[in-house]
């Protein structure tokens, strides 16, 4: 990773967790704890998903609130979500010689990573303000965009774009569980 993407990642990262625990903002009957068990909790339906969440959260504090490891989850989506728009898909669609089926199903994608994104950043919003109401059904939306653009590209799935967008899926899972754990399954 460049040295300047990474300081941004880091930054996005940083940043609003910073603000939510500098702020005093502890959300009031929110568990706390360990980052093994919120993995184990939240991710055990599949095995990716747990190394996926422990790799998500590696960087985190050993206990922490739950609050705390889903933001950091969906901020990292949010952020992967724009990587991919800015790396992969801007770039396929610039190109220019993608034939009309593909260019549509990419296409079709840059539309859905969008509005994942706009949903994850709300939902990120609203964990730093302990704002509980609407989070859960963002969170599915964001999963059904991902997976939309991932439906609309099983045609095409020589495309490294294909294998991208899986991953994207499961990291929007990892945060749509450890979200699971504050908003209810």
């Amino acid at each position: 990773m460049k040295r300047a993407a990474m300081i941004t990642l880091v930054l996005a990262i940083l940043v609003p967790l910073t603000t939510f625990f500098t702020t005093g903002t502890a959300c009031y009957n929110i568990d706390s704890m360990n980052r093994d068990d919120a993995c184990l909790k939240s991710c055990n339906a599949k095995p990716e998903w747990y190394k996926l969440c422990q790799d998500t959260l590696g960087s985190a504090l050993d206990t922490s609130e739950v609050t705390f490891y889903a933001l950091m989850a969906t901020n990292q989506a949010t952020l992967k979500y724009g990587d991919t728009i800015n790396k992969v898909i801007n770039p396929m669609l610039g190109a220019g010689n993608l034939p009309d089926t593909e260019r549509e199903a990419v296409s079709n994608c840059k539309g859905k990573y969008e509005e994942a994104g706009a949903l994850t950043k709300s939902v990120a919003d609203q964990l730093v303000g302990c704002d509980f109401r609407s989070g859960k059904q963002e969170y599915m939306d964001a999963e059904v965009a991902i997976q939309s653009c991932l439906d609309g590209l099983s045609s095409f799935q020589f495309l490294p774009l294909y294998a991208i967008v899986s991953a994207d899926r499961d990291l929007t899972m990892v945060a749509l569980q450890l979200g699971d754990l504050i908003f209810g399954s």
